[in-house]
């Protein structure tokens, strides 16, 4: 095989992984990532919402209980142990999302990544790429700072749970993961390789370009048979198709099923609208 060495952005590289088609590989990728964000984002924003208060909590007493007690204040020492109290429940929230991604505080064993359907085809490839990225004898990966320097990666970075959040062109989705290092991770990562043999090596099979992806609808649709709001549906109202289409998009969340794109919901939503409108004029 020929040694093509290129430097590419770990997005390009994963999307290779999925599809023959790059712009293919990158939808699939992009989807991916939204269904691990969509389980954990909850989640997160109740651990980001603790690690805040808590550590403001921290400040606004600690500090001024310090200060009272060494100025002799009466009651310093109660308000500066409120504070430490605080600070030790703040290192705990750190601790969580730390354990929660890694499984312990030294992060040196793999992880059973997160995703919102694992038996789908896009996110078995892309677990397989990052198998091969946890490994010793790969290319490290890395990020450039603003000054234009290489910064390398430990494979260790491909360990945590949340690792589909890597390859998200989403910052707000790469941000919900905790760098092994402990502290927020949103970078860009490049792998300076040989995308054909990592591939190889690997055992993967991208999907053919243009290969049909077939979603479960009939479920979701089926949902909405009795569903209130399909019933106090007035038909030609404005805002009808948006309102199905975030129904369906429920429907997945709820089931924790990868949704397909808002683009194929639409075709639905006016698939349904449709046969609503059809059903009521035959009943009047």
């Amino acid at each position: 095989m020929d040694n093509h060495i290129e430097i590419l952005p770990l997005r390009i590289i994963a999307a290779k992984f999925i599809s023959t088609n790059e712009l293919e590989g990158l939808e699939e990728l992009n989807r991916v990532a939204s269904g691990m964000s969509r389980i954990v984002r909850l989640r997160y924003r109740i651990w980001e919402a603790a690690f805040t208060a808590l550590l403001g909590g921290t400040a606004f007493t600690i500090l001024p209980g310090l200060w009272m007690t060494l100025s002799g204040v009466k009651g310093g020492e109660v308000i500066a142990f409120l504070g430490l109290i605080l600070f030790g429940f703040w290192l705990a929230t750190v601790f969580y999302w730390r354990w929660f991604q890694y499984g312990r505080m030294k992060t040196n064993i793999p992880q059973p990544a997160i995703y919102a359907n694992p038996n789908d085809p896009a996110a078995r490839n892309l677990e397989r790429f990052f198998q091969v990225a946890q490994l010793e004898t790969t290319p490290r990966a890395f990020f450039v700072t603003r000054n234009n320097v290489r910064r390398y990666l430990k494979r260790r970075y491909f360990f945590g749970r949340l690792r589909a959040a890597l390859v998200s062109e989403d910052s707000a989705v790469r941000e919900l993961l905790f760098s092994p290092s402990g502290l927020w991770f949103s970078r860009e990562i490049f792998m300076e390789v040989n995308v054909e043999a990592l591939i190889e090596q690997a055992k993967v099979k991208p999907s053919r370009a243009g290969a049909p992806k077939t979603y479960d609808y009939t479920d979701a649709v089926m949902s909405l048979i009795e569903h209130p709001a399909i019933h106090s549906l007035e038909v030609g109202k404005r805002g009808n198709q948006t309102m199905i289409v975030d129904l369906l998009d429920a429907w997945y969340d709820s089931k924790r099923l990868i949704p397909p794109s808002e683009t194929q919901l639409t075709i639905y939503a006016k698939m349904i609208l449709a046969v609503i409108e059809k059903n009521r004029a035959a009943s009047s």
